[in-house]
């Protein structure tokens, strides 16, 4: 129900539509500009190309993919539901080479932008939807240009993420309208990702409940709007009802025609099954007022680092990377409970629904982010950043409420003088522009980019693969969080070579259709990086490399081994700097740079082991002038041999 007590200026009229439009372009120029340097999925987004293509196959998926969560509770489940790859299946045939999932995600954010953007306006007016504009332009800006067309989950569901919000404050202000869209939004995202598997139940609870007790008063006051007022809750309400049946229809016909226990059987085992540690209230207070209350709050700097996964190597962080204090966190907390019951207030003083509803939103969101964060699971990698993605958009929220209650207090005879208008409006122009340049955070997939080339050479390569099918992939010796593993299987599945895989963790990513049987392959395809590719596994022969450094490179870098073997022994060992014996200290380095320290380990043993590459690469060795440049070269030749040389090889399953 639009705000009609609240006139429109015309400055801000004119000036909104502008800034919308330009909040769009760094979406439409990242994508453009991926699509024409060959972005192509490697890591996890590949699972999405994978799965995106399999929609309109015999096989479609009934599930999301395989959930991380598993590891921690040592039951193999999925995300809830494959809407996100229904939607971006639709737009796989737009780009080559699978540029088209970029393309997907990019369009899936943009019509969040203006589901913002035009809901701020519905709400109150085109001031605050100006508003919402420059804020979400923030949020654009803070996560970077090449997270714009990001499809990993934690990162493609935060602009939906923050338009579901924006629904929540809708049925809370009595728009019966935002019912049936706020199912969907909410679908898409708790299927996508487990993290929302709070937020959304108690928003949507709270932005429903609130709507019924607003209808109910309308059809005690006002008996003569109610009928046609009831009839468009009853077409809404059935839309809602309707669209959420459509919405989880493939996770319930997986979960009853499922052979073993169903999806949503293992999901509902693992949340009754309490993990060995979780966050804790007390740190959720802390990951909280780091992200939405204190500075630099949700803006870019938080994004890259708010803090790190493990306490173990904070020694070596910038400050920015390390959590507020929980004395300091608590007093954020209480200012920001005291700055919202204040809005809410002056809000409800005025009469204004407007406002008490966004805040109201704001409040449960903040208490269900709160809860979520606090009973999340400490696993194999302490506190994952991309596990509490959702902070940034509560943030950008949280924001945008207050502000509304500020603005709102113009009242008609004394509307936002144009100077303010212009101001938000500047800000949001500038914002949108500061994006339009390239800009990778380094964090998930979009850091995975030099693999993109490499996968690009080996998927030409993988040609004489064509008739060998099908296949068993078989990721023997493969490294943690490797890029290639899904790369490689969406380039067979490009070429229509038939895969399978004796995996339980990647059946459940790619679907029961895909699991070896022990009769359903004619050859096993293996892959090997770094030094891995000069020897060929027993019984196989190397089909595909890609070589990442050329002669020379190769030649010097043989040179460089040498060198700076000779001239660790000489010395004696490595010498540690400040940094680096900090590091050492606090246990972020192997003991064995202790016995490297006194020459106890050999100099040629140690350049294998790589530990020179990384503390080279942190800065954590005292170097002479001479010999820095030396040790600055190796690293960097050393580095893209090991991660970037790949090869494939075919042997029988046998």
């Amino acid at each position: 129900m639009e705000d009609r007590d609240h006139p429109d200026p015309d400055l801000a009229a004119r000036l909104f539509p502008v800034t919308l439009v330009a909040a769009l372009v760094p979406l439409a120029v990242a994508t453009v500009r991926a699509v024409r340097r060959g972005w192509m999925p490697v890591g996890d987004n590949a699972y999405f190309a994978i799965r995106a293509l399999d929609v309109f196959s015999t096989d479609p998926p009934l599930l999301g993919t395989w959930t991380s969560n598993s590891l921690v509770t040592g039951i193999n489940a999925n995300n809830p539901g494959p809407l996100y790859f229904d939607l971006l299946a639709e737009a796989d045939g737009v780009a080559p080479g699978g540029a088209g999932l970029a393309v997907g995600a990019a369009f899936l954010n943009g019509v969040s932008v203006v589901g913002i953007a035009l809901l701020a306006r519905r709400r109150a007016g085109p001031l605050v939807g100006l508003l919402a504009t420059a804020l979400t332009a923030t949020l654009c800006w803070s996560m970077g240009s090449e997270l714009l067309f990001d499809p990993w989950q934690p990162h493609s569901m935060l602009l939906p993420f923050l338009a579901f919000l924006m629904l929540a404050w809708s049925l809370a202000s009595g728009d019966v309208w935002a019912l049936p869209a706020a199912v969907v939004v909410g679908s898409v995202l708790v299927q996508t990702h487990l993290s929302y598997a709070i937020l959304v139940p108690a928003l949507l609870g709270w932005g429903g409940g609130a709507l019924a007790l607003h209808l109910r008063r309308q059809r005690r006051d006002d008996t003569a709007a109610w009928p046609p007022l009831g009839r468009r809750s009853t077409v809404a309400a059935v839309a809602a009802l309707a669209s959420g049946l459509l919405c989880w229809a493939q996770p319930l016909v997986e979960q009853f025609t499922s052979a073993g226990d169903g999806n949503l059987t293992r999901l509902i085992r693992t949340t009754a099954q309490a993990p060995e540690e979780t966050v804790g209230y007390g740190r959720a207070v802390q990951l909280l007022a780091k992200v939405v209350i204190l500075p630099a709050w949700w803006v870019r700097p938080t994004f890259g680092r708010a803090w790190l996964p493990s306490p173990e190597t904070v020694v070596l962080a910038p400050e920015a990377a390390i959590l507020p204090s929980p004395g300091l966190a608590l007093a954020a907390a209480v200012g920001l409970v005291v700055v919202m019951a204040w809005s809410w207030w002056t809000g409800r003083r005025r009469h204004d629904r407007v406002v008490t509803a966004a805040v109201g939103t704001a409040a449960v969101a903040v208490l269900a982010g709160w809860v979520t964060a606090g009973q999340a699971p400490v696993g194999l990698f302490g506190l994952p950043i991309h596990h509490f993605r959702w902070l940034w958009p509560l943030g950008t929220f949280t924001t945008l409420a207050v502000a509304t209650g500020l603005v709102r207090r113009w009242r008609p005879a004394r509307p936002a003088p144009p100077a303010m208008v212009a101001g938000v409006a500047l800000v949001a122009l500038v914002l949108s522009a500061l994006n339009l340049p390239s800009y990778s955070q380094h964090v998930g997939p979009s850091g995975d980019e030099y693999a993109i080339p490499v996968m690009r050479d080996l998927g030409r390569q993988m040609a004489v693969l064509e008739d060998e099918g099908p296949l068993l992939f078989d990721p023997e010796g493969e490294r943690f969080a490797t890029p290639y593993s899904a790369a490689i299987m969406a380039q067979l599945q490009r070429r229509g070579i038939p895969f399978v895989v004796d995996d339980a963790g990647l059946v459940r990513q790619l679907g029961p259709a895909r699991r070896f049987t022990g009769r359903n392959a004619e050859a096993a395809l293996l892959y090997r990086v770094g030094d891995g590719v000069r020897t060929a596994p027993r019984g196989s022969r190397r089909v595909a490399i890609h070589e990442s450094l050329d002669p020379s490179e190769r030649r010097e870098l043989a040179s460089l081994r040498l060198r700076l073997a000779a001239h660790v022994d000489a010395r004696g060992g490595i010498e540690l700097n400040r940094r680096g014996r900090t590091a050492l200290a606090a246990g972020d380095l192997p003991r064995t740079v202790r016995h490297a320290e006194a020459g106890a380990v050999p100099a040629d043993a140690l350049l294998a082991s790589r530990l020179v590459v990384v503390m080279v690469q942190r800065d954590l060795l005292v170097l002479e002038p001479r010999w820095a440049p030396r040790f600055e070269r190796y690293a960097e030749l050393q580095d893209r041999f090991d991660e970037q040389t790949v090869a494939l090889f075919l042997r029988p399953t046998a």
